[in-house]
């Protein structure tokens, strides 16, 4: 393959994966409507790096880790 051909290529699977990500979403918002799935939320701690808080402060890393709230798609 050349430039040309790989680039190409390139574009190609970017334009499927776009179609096929947004077929997903459609699809996961009419299983939720229709009760064949649902959303689940969970909460996740984030922080700096590990490799941070062993150079800086190590005793006080729940001051600056703070809460993120992760979506997940779970089937029925």
């Amino acid at each position: 393959m050349d430039k040309i051909e790989t680039l190409g290529r390139i574009a190609e699977l970017e334009a499927q994966i776009k179609t096929a990500t947004k077929e997903r979403d459609e699809l996961r918002v009419a299983s939720v409507a229709n009760g064949w799935a649902t959303w689940s939320y969970t909460v996740r701690m984030s922080a700096p790096s590990l490799a941070w808080w062993k150079e800086n402060r190590p005793t006080v890393w729940k001051k600056y880790a703070k809460e993120t709230s992760v979506k997940k798609f779970t089937l029925v």
